[in-house]
């Protein structure tokens, strides 16, 4: 199976299950029945209920529930047709952000390209040949479809819970860490680094100074003797508190 990653907003690194051509045609397969029932139940009441039986209304009435059937059930069930939420599917942007109308729309306004006037030929040709498993629509919207059930029963606002619960059991030596930026941190590597392979004088200082630059934005009455290991546990810390 294709998986690829997403990075969240949250600086949260998740790896998804791609959609098969296969789970994806079953979904297709399914909303095709769900569209084709609903529409002869919904003539139904139609013709018996409400006594319309004309040729333009039905002609009208075909082409709106038919055609807007998907774009209509993807929006409601928030990238979830019927279909796909039967199969275990479900669309996302490839960046991570939330669906939007112009997304929505962008996939449903290629679906005569992808599947109806080549009878899905190139839908299933372009998913099964692109590392992202997109069809045109999918393309033009920077989305994909996923796989949802099975390896990934979970969602990442349960992932966000139970890395906030770490935070919240974690005793925090250095509580204030997360006053430091990113940029702070990665100078504070470079430090490290250059400490263990240039040990010199001049990155010794460097190092004091360090030390003595995080005791006031800490802080700090005194610092560990121990100044490498004072600064990996900060770094540390500032990770578990940012992220």
């Amino acid at each position: 199976m294709q998986r690829f990653e997403i990075n969240t907003s949250q600086n949260v690194k998740i790896e998804y299950q791609l959609a098969s051509v296969f789970s994806r045609i079953l979904a297709f397969f399914i909303d095709f029945i769900v569209m084709a029932l609903g529409f002869i139940f919904l003539m139904l009441i139609i013709n018996n209920v409400f006594e319309i039986d004309s040729d333009v209304f039905m002609n009208l009435f075909a082409f709106v529930w038919l055609g807007f059937y998907t774009l209509a059930s993807e929006m409601i069930g928030q990238g979830q047709s019927i279909g796909k939420k039967a199969v275990g599917l479900k669309i996302v942007k490839i960046n991570g952000d939330k669906l939007t109308f112009y997304d929505y729309f962008s996939r449903w306004s290629m679906r005569l390209m992808d599947i109806y006037f080549s009878v899905g030929a190139i839908a299933v040709l372009l998913i099964g040949s692109n590392n992202k498993a997109q069809r045109i629509g999918d393309i033009l919207a920077g989305t994909t479809v996923i796989k949802i059930k099975g390896d990934y029963d979970f969602s990442l606002s349960e992932i966000l819970k139970l890395n906030q619960k770490r935070k919240e059991s974690y005793e925090f030596q250095f509580p204030l860490a997360y006053r430091l930026s990113d940029n702070d941190v990665i100078v504070l590597k470079s430090i490290l680094y250059r400490l263990d392979v240039y040990n010199n004088s001049e990155h010794i200082q460097a190092l004091d100074l360090a030390v003595e630059r995080l005791k006031e934005i800490l802080e700090l009455t005194e610092v560990p003797k121990n100044k490498k290991g004072f600064i990996s546990k900060v770094i540390s810390e500032y990770v578990v508190l940012t992220r």
